[in-house]
């Protein structure tokens, strides 16, 4: 081989490789984060047993944090979900799904996870477990069940079936015991994505840590749990946008929807297929579509039917091993004759 040839071969392994090397740097910033923001990240907050204190990670009390907010409703909406942290204990405990969780889920499968709106929910309605629809006011709904956390990766949708202007939908995870009157992202032991402005929040309406693009009317979130590494992230018709890091591994997490204005939502807990396309390779729903639900019993006694109850015959007695009768192959030839 001369000199000519080892240099073309050279220059096409260069080509190669920095072609390769810009694929994996576009696709890693396409996800929302450079590769040196992790650590940095993960330092920036204050952690006090397991729970972000996010006004001591802000440098900000209660009271300069409601100066720093703009507008009487968000001054107190800001401290309704201070005193409701403090009247409502979070549950910070790490954990799987208890034994009857688990027999749930194994009848319903990933229908086993449903949303519904409390007492203080007001305009909310909701329709089989996953259909919500807000009809103005912050609110926001957990799902009754938590992430199994067995698995490395579990990941949900939310389909924005109709978005009124203006309305700002929130979706992430939460800890149990959520102020139910405040979006995702916006109180304590909570991160979530913003439709309004592309945001994801994390445990305060000032901590703004990750930014991507705004979502629109038929537009699809997703949103994916890592409970192995504590990470979160959020995808939009399919493409990740953004990480977060969170201290919260193993812990017991939970879906959550939100919004502050009149739109429709569909959640996806893994009962259909999901836009972000490996996901359905991966596994990564809660749980299978469908769930192994028992068989209906059997008949032991044919005198126990309503329909046989209502002939003369049935008074008779019958053994308990008695099956209903049968009809004979006359009487029932003779119907499908013309």
């Amino acid at each position: 081989m001369n000199e000519t040839s080892i240099g073309v071969v050279a220059a096409v392994c260069v080509c190669v490789a920095l072609t390769v090397a810009g694929i994996g740097l576009r696709v890693w910033f396409a996800r929302g984060r450079p590769f040196w923001c992790g650590w940095q990240e993960y330092q920036q907050h204050t952690y006090k047993d397991g729970n972000m204190d996010s006004e001591s990670s802000l440098g900000l009390s209660i009271e300069s944090a409601l100066d720093k907010l703009e507008g009487m409703a968000a001054q107190r909406n800001y401290a309704y979900a201070c005193q409701y942290a403090e009247a409502h204990p979070i549950d910070d405990s790490t954990g799987l799904l208890s034994s009857s969780d688990l027999e749930l889920v194994a009848e319903h499968g990933a229908g086993a996870w449903q949303f519904e709106a409390s007492e203080e929910n007001i305009g909310v309605s909701v329709r089989n477990g996953t259909e919500v629809e807000f009809t103005g006011g912050e609110q926001s709904l957990v799902a009754n069940l938590q992430f199994p956390n067995q698995q490395r990766v579990y990941y949900y949708e939310v389909r924005l079936t109709h978005l009124a202007h203006g309305t700002n939908v929130a979706v992430g995870i939460a800890m149990h015991s959520y102020p139910p009157l405040r979006l995702a992202g916006w109180a304590r032991n909570s991160v979530g994505y913003h439709t309004c402005d592309g945001s994801v929040y994390h445990s305060h309406p000032l901590d703004r840590i990750r930014n991507s693009r705004p979502a629109y009317s038929s537009d699809t979130l997703g949103v994916g749990w890592r409970p192995r590494s504590g990470k979160v992230f959020f995808a939009i018709n399919g493409v990740i946008v953004s990480h977060v890091r969170t201290p919260w591994a193993q812990k017991r997490l939970y879906p959550i929807v939100s919004a502050d204005g009149p739109c429709s939502l569909s959640v996806n807990m893994g009962t259909r297929a999901f836009v972000l396309s490996h996901a359905n390779m991966r596994y990564w729903a809660v749980a299978p579509p469908e769930g192994q639900r028992p068989p209906p019993p059997l008949y032991h006694c044919a005198s126990e039917s309503l329909l046989l109850a209502a002939s003369p015959s049935a008074s008779s007695a019958c053994s308990s091993h008695d099956v209903p009768p049968k009809y004979d192959e006359d009487h029932h030839t003779r119907f499908l004759t013309f």
